[in-house]
């Protein structure tokens, strides 16, 4: 996947811009708030629908105006034309010129891994964090993921629901909250196995030093079917009001040189880690769907020294993914032969030798 082609109308401070990219690295240059991040947070629009920097419309869209427009020509397979226009109560979605009523479909056309300067939450906050990381993988390599997710989710919220207003109901939903969340289970378990054999191929192409290991929590107690626990844990959930065990309480769990968390190690080790694993993911997506996903790293330099820079973009290179970086150094051909730069201007936006 690569977008060749970005036009942004009224977002934050980009009133208009007309952009070309390459199909390798991109270097977004400029000074702090220029809206080096802005041109990243539009690409992340464009496959998510939303902004990866806040829920709220208001700071997304330009001062005085009421809507934004987002218009890209992609490539995946055959080229492709997305548009989006958001207001502050309405999204509306093209695609080739048809109108596109689920957020799923740009998902698929436009996969993406991004990276900012909060991307070690993965490893330091809950597990719904790391969750999510593993559902986005599932939902691009696995075609029947979506549905059997959605399925899960509705009887979930139905469980809960009876908990809470019609006790003497409950076990008639564990038998299919039981069988949905097995079968969810198994597709994450298949795209973890997967996830754990990419890693490692990572973390010895960026020469990336300590034991790393990585382990898969389901959400309930290994070699008991999830029906049964339903029904060990019901009057303990009615008491509580929620469904305590199950997929929604999956998570992945880090070991680095045995420690059970990462807060002993350097920030730059942290954003090393965490590229290897969104690189793993990559891979993954390229090897079951022939398409690569376009990568986005927010101020990649911080916290990474030069060696590990240079490692990285070479990992990036070798892999063939584009990539959009932003920086607030100034970047030379030289030093980087083959990459374009991007340079950001108080919202004013020029691509200096494409």
């Amino acid at each position: 996947m690569t977008i060749k082609q970005l036009k942004i109308q009224n977002l934050r401070n980009i009133a208009e811009a007309d952009v070309q990219f390459s199909d390798g690295i991109n270097f977004v240059t400029g000074k702090n708030g220029s809206g080096k991040s802005t041109l990243l947070e539009a690409v992340y629009m464009l496959g998510r629908g939303r902004s990866y920097r806040t829920a709220k419309f208001g700071p997304v869209v330009r001062h005085g105006e009421k809507f934004l427009t987002l218009y890209a020509v992609s490539f995946l397979e055959r080229e492709h034309r997305i548009g989006i226009q958001k207001s502050a109560t309405q999204t509306s979605i093209r695609v080739d010129g048809e109108n596109a009523t689920r957020l799923s479909s740009i998902a698929k056309m436009t996969p993406l891994q991004i990276l900012t300067p909060m991307s070690h939450e993965i490893l330091e906050r809950g597990p719904e964090y790391r969750r999510r990381f593993l559902e986005w993988g599932v939902f691009h390599v696995e075609p029947s993921y979506f549905t059997v997710y959605k399925k899960f989710t509705k009887a979930l919220k139905q469980r809960n629901i009876v908990l809470k207003t019609a006790p003497d109901t409950v076990a008639s939903w564990n038998h299919t909250l039981g069988k949905l969340g097995e079968e969810l289970n198994k597709l994450r378990e298949k795209y973890f196995t997967d996830l754990q054999i990419a890693l490692a191929n990572e973390l010895r192409a960026l020469d990336i030093q300590g034991n790393i290991q990585m382990f898969w929590k389901r959400g309930w107690e290994d070699g008991s079917r999830l029906e049964q626990v339903l029904g060990d844990k019901q009057p303990s959930d009615i008491r509580q009001g929620y469904t305590q065990a199950g997929p929604q309480r999956a998570d992945i769990k880090l070991i680095f040189d045995q420690r059970s968390a990462f807060t002993s190690i350097s920030r730059g080790q942290q954003k090393m880690i965490i590229t290897s694993l969104h690189l793993a993911q990559a891979a993954i997506t390229k090897r079951f769907t022939g398409n690569h996903p376009i990568l986005l790293f927010d101020d990649l330099v911080a916290e990474l020294d030069v060696d590990n820079r240079d490692k990285l973009l070479q990992r990036i290179k070798q892999i063939g993914c584009q990539a959009l970086i932003t920086t607030t150094e100034e970047i030379s051909n030289e030093r980087y032969p083959g990459c374009v730069i991007i340079r950001v201007d108080s919202g004013d936006i020029r691509t200096t030798n494409l």
